[in-house]
């Protein structure tokens, strides 16, 4: 009988924002500024009274912008002898090493994608995405050119570990896969 050795949970963190996070942030901020100046402006030009709701609105973009990219943030990577577990500000995501076919490094995964549902770049890359290279795919990354694909028949996952390479070699020996 042979003794099963344990091998305790790899933890990734996320890579750094790459590009499309960083020029999404920006503009959220230019935006997130702007409708509040341009609202007090309407407001304060108006001749009656501003009611108190329309004094408060302004503060609303800012705020909204404030909760979108504290929600979307991807906390870390970890991985199990049994599953990979996408830690998120609220909630995980959890993606069963069993039948994982392939597990591929890939900076051009995005390339060509549209959005279905979810955050395209406040915060994190994440959600339901479509594209003809990929098909269908579940995205939870921080920056694409740092992009990890992992292929399931039924599933495919594109994430952003900070050290990508490592991460590849983890999940392919853990799932049983060839190098």
């Amino acid at each position: 009988m042979t003794a099963s050795r344990y091998e305790p949970d790899a933890v990734f963190e996320p890579a750094p924002a790459g590009a499309r996070l960083r020029l999404a942030a920006m503009v959220s901020l230019v935006v997130g500024a702007l409708i509040p100046l341009v609202a007090l402006v309407v407001i304060l030009n108006e001749r009656r009274p501003a009611p108190w709701p329309a004094l408060l609105a302004p503060a609303a973009a800012p705020l909204a912008l404030a909760a979108v990219w504290f929600f979307s943030r991807i906390g870390r990577y970890r991985v199990s002898r049994e599953e990979i577990v996408v830690e998120l500000a609220v909630g995980v995501r959890r993606f069963a090493l069993a039948g994982l076919q392939s597990v591929t490094p890939d900076p051009a995964a995005l390339r060509g994608a549209h959005k279905l549902v979810g955050n395209d770049g406040l915060g994190a890359l994440s959600g339901r995405f479509r594209s003809r290279h990929l098909g269908t795919f579940r995205a939870y990354l921080t920056d694409d050119a740092r992009a990890v694909v992992l292929r399931w028949p039924d599933c495919c996952l594109v994430i952003s570990p900070q050290q990508h390479s490592l991460f590849v070699d983890t999940v392919r020996r853990r799932a049983g896969l060839s190098s």
